[in-house]
């Protein structure tokens, strides 16, 4: 029998949240994120089925983008953090590719390749200091790409650092920024939201919005799921109990001896560990659903198996059904558990997992 580990993704949950996503902004085009492997849940699989819903999609690099054409996909791609070497301009060319700039340096090999690009986004720097142009340099980048004649249409596009933080004015004193500059590039449209903004901010209309870690089902903030946002989990990651042992009082349990028992427990080992995404951080009472039922952590993740407490399951056996996140059990709860956020865990699981599509 194959090692019971599983990820299954629900492709129909992904553009349930793509259309939320467009409902909530009903005059904004958006872009489908599907950067980092389509944040763990699979770029082509995921691109394939949204290909003839979407407006656009948006990825990290170029050869991310390549990776789509080559399965099929025909929509718009964007790429977020533009070209990193001038030949990946005609590489933009040949393939229908959108990009961002953010600098002088991307503008100039640009039109020094000579290549024909149907929107170019200029990113502005509103406060994140990550990417993006000097709002005082905005406009002067935009119009050498208007007259520069090799662009079909120049859009300005900026990133916000702490929109997923509803209780700070940081969002909407950058945005201040953004619809400044915006205003002084004259008819242009823009992209400032991406899914924190999205779903909580009020934002210009019109432009594209981009929509990323909620299209899984994932809430980009910290104290609300993605559930509870009205996001449908696409993700659920399941094994099963490989093993059982009854421990007394006192006894220790995995790498240290990090867990003790207080009183005579069920412990059960589970195939997973780090060595296929589960977090190593993640502490004892993280929680754990065994046959319907919560569960928890008990003992240190281990590379391929983790320990858990299953007392309270009737009639544990061998083979028993475990949910390390999905449906029932949030993984912004699994996150919280580990000093993490769901992002990372979605996209730093590794190859080892089956994974199955629905």
């Amino acid at each position: 029998m194959a090692r019971p580990l599983t990820k299954t993704v629900n492709l129909s949950s992904i553009k349930h949240n793509y259309l939320l996503a467009k409902a909530l902004h009903p005059t904004s085009k958006a872009f489908a994120v599907v950067k980092a492997n389509a944040y763990g849940h699979g770029a082509v699989a995921v691109a394939q089925y949204l290909d003839s819903t979407v407006d656009a999609f948006a990825v990290a690099a170029v050869e991310e983008a390549l990776e789509l054409r080559e399965s099929g996909i025909k929509s718009p791609i964007m790429l977020l953090e533009g070209v990193f070497e001038a030949s990946e301009w005609s590489l933009c060319e040949r393939h229908g590719l959108w990009s961002a700039v953010e600098n002088d340096a991307q503008v100039d090999a640009l039109i020094d390749s000579g290549c024909h690009i149907e929107k170019v986004f200029v990113k502005v720097d509103v406060g994140m200091h990550r990417l993006g142009v000097d709002p005082d340099r905005a406009t002067e980048l935009v119009e050498r790409l208007r007259q520069s004649n090799y662009v079909n249409e120049v859009l300005l596009m900026s990133h916000f650092s702490s929109s997923d933080d509803l209780l700070s004015d940081t969002t909407s004193k950058q945005l201040a920024v953004f619809k400044r500059v915006h205003k002084n590039c004259g008819n242009i449209e823009g992209s400032v939201a991406n899914s924190a903004a999205v779903l909580k901010w009020d934002i210009p209309e019109g432009g594209w919005i981009r929509p990323g870690v909620m299209l899984y089902g994932i809430s980009p903030f910290n104290d609300i799921t993605g559930k509870e946002l009205g996001l449908k989990m696409a993700m659920t990651f399941t094994s099963k109990v490989i093993s059982l042992r009854v421990i007394q009082k006192g006894d220790r349990v995995g790498y240290a001896g990090s867990f003790e028992a207080q009183k005579e427990e069920i412990i059960a080992t589970v195939a997973v560990g780090y060595g296929d995404g589960y977090p190593r951080n993640a502490i004892n009472g993280t929680p754990i659903i065994v046959n319907n039922i919560p569960c928890s952590l008990a003992g240190r993740v281990s590379m391929d198996m983790i320990t858990v407490n299953v007392s309270n399951v009737p009639d544990i056996t061998l083979g028993a059904n475990v949910e390390l996140w999905g449906d029932t059990l949030p993984v912004e709860h699994v996150a919280n558990h580990s000093s993490t956020i769901g992002y990372e865990l979605v996209t730093r699981m590794t190859s080892r997992p089956r994974i199955q599509y629905r």
